[in-house]
């Protein structure tokens, strides 16, 4: 794969390069969605099943439906929303979605961009082969990065910036107050694209996302969701780059308010 241009907005530099041994990320994933199309009207069965069948690796097949919630006079109702067809790895570390408006890669056993971009490469080509997607609204990349050790949680200001922290940087006169929960949102624009910033504690039993396991203990969590927004032609290696850069913008982040003592707990290597 030819090396790309680096986008660092935050730090300024494309020189220095975070590798971690023991990164906590949770969950990557990457979506791509559309606009409404006449041919992908109705029951998409055919459509995803010539979809899957294209697909190398994914053989457990599932589907759901999404939740609609509908107002009225009476009050809020409830009734199955878009079917979504899903398909997953033997290993359960990879999954694919399709809906009539989306299709999404993600993973939750993250090694390397570089090796998310070869699997995402073939869902690509496939959406374009049977899907016939010919227009693009929106490109998302997103990084959930979970930190269970309770020796970190309880200690978060010596391994991330104390901005990102919100409630959980304030410390009381006495200990009869505990933090159980809190939430940080930021949202930073850079020409079409935007990046979502989510951090927090979480109690143990909750999770920030379905495809993230909760867990039996509290944890923090650093939620990096970037997206660029454009109507424009369905073109694989474009949209390849652009998924490169919008993922530059959520490592850019991550670089820029980690400590050298997160770098050195989770294990940086050159």
């Amino acid at each position: 794969m030819v090396d790309r241009e680096r986008f660092r907005p935050f730090t300024g530099n494309v020189e220095k390069k975070i590798r971690l041994s023991n990164a906590p990320l949770a969950l990557v994933l990457f979506q791509v969605r559309w606009p409404d199309f006449s041919h992908l009207q109705g029951d998409l069965t055919e459509v995803a099943r010539a979809f899957g069948s294209a697909l190398d690796g994914y053989p457990v097949v599932s589907s759901l439906h999404e939740v609609a919630y509908t107002i009225t006079p009476e009050g809020v109702t409830q009734a199955p929303g878009e079917r979504i067809h899903q398909w997953r790895s033997i290993d359960g570390a990879w999954h694919i979605s399709l809906s009539r408006r989306f299709a999404s890669l993600y993973c939750t056993s993250y090694t390397s961009f570089p090796d998310f971009l070869e699997r995402l490469e073939p869902v690509l080509d496939a959406i374009e082969a049977q899907v016939r997607i010919p227009l693009i609204e929106r490109l998302g990349v997103r990084y959930v990065n979970r930190v269970a050790d309770a020796r970190l949680v309880e200690n978060l200001a010596a391994y991330v910036r104390p901005e990102v922290l919100g409630y959980a940087s304030l410390q009381g006169e006495t200990q009869d107050a505990r933090l159980i929960s809190n939430a940080n949102q930021a949202r930073y624009q850079f020409d079409d694209a935007v990046l979502q910033v989510r951090s927090g504690l979480v109690p143990a039993g909750e999770t920030v996302d379905p495809a993230v396991p909760p867990l039996q203990q509290p944890s923090w969590v650093l939620d990096l969701d970037a997206s660029s927004e454009r109507i424009g032609p369905f073109d694989v290696p474009a949209v390849l780059v652009e998924a490169g850069r919008l993922s530059d913008l959520d490592y850019d982040f991550f670089k820029y308010i980690s400590t050298e003592g997160f770098l050195r707990e989770f294990g940086e290597t050159q």
